[in-house]
Formats: structure tokens, C-alpha cells, sequence
């Protein structure tokens, strides 16, 4: 071997091999870190591409899916937020002694819509119909009539000969008998609800908690289905004329657990104009008898049917079945302050049996009021003959011929 060569020292070996490691571990890493950044370069290209490809829609939104019975229906009365405002409401509104409240809607009857799962991320339907406790869906409702399937019809409270009046933004009822369909699923899962003309259809579960109450289609005799029209306008979306009334058909049908349905019962509806402000009151009664709104400005001034017009701007424009002879059907009363008119204060709210047209049966009255924005409901009943005097003052415990409704407080409105 020759001198020139160079000869190996101890230790040479050893660096061979850590170099050798160092190489191989160099080529790892920039395989890892490649691996990494084609990772992330994908996964951001997939989640851009979900954030700008709309979600397709859904092919099966028009079937019915069978709900447990109870399920509540998925809403506002599951937002902190929206239990938070009402918790705020109950201050404002303090009840009589023989009324309850039915509910407290912070948004009026917007409060009551829902939609469809198949129907959100920017998918609605255009309809000013609102169900309480119902679920809105596009498309038609889906009819399976057949052998076996379930009954429908309405309930002997209604007058079918004759239109049910309906106030806007109040909540109006009709009443109807379900019945099961034959076998192990012929049990009611609920009811398919459409408003004749107007796009889309309600699906109401057999029972489900409301913000109007629990309302239950199975089970019982009868139920009482609980509807209404915010701002009426034709099924083409064209407003009304002012003073102008709304002719619509409601249509009802019940839908067992295997999705059979019966044949859809028609309500037909009529819409009444009546004048809106910032603060309305509406009563509406089961039957076509004569009770009477009054309703105490913070003033102290009364406006019911002998003080139609008051100083304060306040107005009663509806009064229905006068002595039993005049207005007969309507059913409905209504008060109201217009925008920008209402002192602010504390109003109260008493309904008079003035005179029983129904043989001193009882009947059921349900008072709506509208304060700012925000609705409170409230129920009550009268039976027997009723009396002539007018409910002015305080009528205190004596419930059989006036009632103190509510009091309730009205803070001057945003302007809108």
C-alpha cells in the first residue's frame, strides 16, 4: 500500500456511520413535511369547497317521518335567549284571578314559526300561515287515503256553514276529532296542515309542548288546533288593500304511524281588517254569544262598546254579537291605540258577560294583547246568564258577569 494513501484513524468508522444516520433521517423528515403540507393544502381546499357549494337539497323533505309521541318540536323554546326575553315579559303582564296565561310571545306571532330541517340554510318557504308547535315544509303534503287509515273530522263546536273569523296577529282555533287507523300503526303521529293556494304544508306532532300550550291530536275526544296570520297577504305575496277582508281555506288531515292519511277536512277562514298600532287588544270566545272588551287607559279612561273612541286615541273598531242580534258570528273584539299614540303607563283588561245567547252555556274566551312588538295570550270562561252593567270598575271576585283580565305595563314603543 502506498505512503500516499491516506491511512484511517480510529473513529473514522463511527462518523461513516453517524452521517450515514443523519442522511436517512434528513430524508424522513422532508418526506414527513411534504406529507404534512399536501394534508393541510387538501383539507382546506375541502372545507373551502363545503363553504361554497350550497347543500343539496332535500329529495326526501316531502315525507313524513314518524315523531315519538311527546317529542316537543324544535324551536325557539329551546334558545336561552328566547327564554330569557320571556322571563323578562312576565313583569309586564300580572294577570286577573280567574284567568290563565297561555303564553308570552316576545316577537308576536313570529314566535311560533318553525321550519323544517329540510327547509333551513336559506331554503324557506314564503306563507304568513303560522301553526303553533308545527314544523313548516316546502313542497306538497304527502296523501296516502286509503283502507284502514286514520279519521278525521272537526269537532261539534264549529259551525262549517260559516266562515271562523280571524284577527291578525291573534291566535285563532279550530277544533277537531282524530282517530286512529287500523293495526299496530294505526295510531295518529300527527296532522298535515295546508292554507289553500298558499306554498308549503305544516306537520304538527300528536302531542308537542307549544309556546301556546301543550296541544294534544291523539288520545283525546278533542283538540284544539291553534293558528294564525301575522300580516295577511294573498298566496302570491300581493298585500291587501286597506279594510280589505282575506278569504282563505284551511285544510286538515291526520297521518297514522304507518304514513297513512285520511282525507283533508276544509275550515273555511275569513281574515278581518282591523286597525294595528302599538298597543292592541283582541278577545275572541268559543261561541257566538254577546261578551264585551273593556280595556282602562293609563289615564284612567275606559274604551268598550259606550266609549268607542277616547281622548287618548284609543279605538274599539270590532264588536261582535250585540244583544245577540247584531254582528252574530264575528266572535271577536278588538282595541286598539295606533302607532305612535299609546300613553305609556299601565292598561288593564276586563271582559263582561253582557248576555248569554247560548242558553247560559258555558263559554271559553281567550284575550290577546299586542304590546310593542311582543303578544301575550290569556284565557278564561263565563257561564250562566250574564248582566247588563257595565264592567267600569274593578269587578274584583265577582267572576260571573266581569273579569279583570290583566294589567299590563307599555313603555313608549321604538320607532320602526
Amino acid at each position: 500500500m502506498s505512503s500516499d494513501t491516506p491511512q484511517p484513524t480510529p473513529g473514522d468508522d463511527s462518523r461513516r456511520v453517524d452521517y450515514g444516520v443523519l442522511a436517512v433521517m434528513g430524508i424522513v423528515v422532508v418526506l414527513l413535511i411534504g406529507a404534512a403540507i399536501v394534508g393541510v393544502v387538501m383539507l382546506s381546499g375541502r372545507f373551502a369547497s363545503a363553504e361554497e357549494e350550497p347543500p343539496e337539497p332535500d329529495e326526501q323533505a316531502s315525507n313524513v317521518e314518524p315523531l315519538p309521541v311527546g317529542t316537543p318540536a324544535a324551536g325557539a323554546d329551546n334558545n336561552p335567549s328566547y327564554q330569557q326575553q320571556v322571563a323578562a315579559m312576565h313583569p309586564r303582564y300580572r294577570p286577573g284571578p280567574f284567568v290563565q296565561t297561555v303564553g308570552l310571545l316576545p316577537t308576536g306571532m313570529s314566535s311560533l314559526r318553525r321550519m323544517a330541517a329540510s327547509n333551513r340554510g336559506g331554503r324557506t318557504v314564503d306563507t304568513p300561515w303560522i301553526v303553533a308547535g308545527a314544523e313548516l315544509h316546502a313542497g306538497t303534503a304527502p296523501l296516502r287515503v286509503g283502507a284502514g287509515g286514520p279519521g278525521l273530522r272537526l269537532g261539534p263546536r264549529e259551525n262549517a256553514g260559516q266562515p271562523l273569523m280571524v284577527i291578525p296577529g291573534s291566535p285563532a282555533n279550530v277544533q277537531i276529532v282524530a282517530s286512529p287507523g287500523s293495526g299496530s300503526q294505526g295510531a295518529v303521529q300527527g296532522l298535515l296542515i295546508r292554507f289553500r293556494d298558499y306554498p308549503g304544508y305544516f306537520f304538527l306532532p300528536a302531542v308537542v309542548d307549544s309556546e301556546l300550550g301543550q296541544i294534544r291530536v291523539a288520545g283525546v275526544d278533542q283538540a284544539d288546533l291553534q293558528f294564525g296570520i301575522d300580516a295577511p297577504v294573498y298566496p302570491n305575496g300581493t298585500p291587501l288593500d286597506p279594510g280589505k277582508e282575506l278569504e282563505a281555506v284551511l285544510e286538515i288531515a291526520a297521518v297514522d304511524l304507518d304514513g297513512r292519511t285520511s282525507a283533508f277536512v276544509e275550515r273555511r277562514l275569513r281574515v278581518l281588517p282591523v286597525g294595528t298600532g302599538d298597543v292592541e287588544v283582541t278577545v275572541r270566545m268559543t261561541e257566538a254569544t254577546d261578551l264585551d272588551l273593556y280595556v282602562v287607559d293609563p289615564t284612567g279612561v275606559v274604551v268598550y262598546y259606550g266609549n268607542t273612541n277616547s281622548f287618548s286615541d284609543g279605538q274599539l273598531d270590532l264588536d261582535a254579537n250585540a244583544g245577540c242580534g247584531s254582528n252574530m258570528g264575528v266572535n271577536n273584539e278588538h282595541i286598539y291605540w295606533p302607532r305612535g299614540r299609546a300613553p305609556a303607563g299601565t292598561y288593564q283588561v276586563r271582559v263582561s258577560n253582557f248576555e248569554s245567547c247560548i242558553q247560559n252555556r258555558r263559554v271559553d274566551y281567550t284575550v290577546t294583547v299586542r304590546n310593542c312588538g311582543e303578544t301575550a295570550v290569556f284565557s278564561g270562561s263565563f257561564e250562566g246568564p250574564g248582566d247588563s252593567r257595565n264592567c267600569t270598575e274593578d269587578p274584583g271576585a265577582q267572576r260571573g258577569w266581569c273579569q279583570q283580565v290583566v294589567s299590563f305595563d307599555v313603555t313608549p314603543c321604538s320607532p320602526q
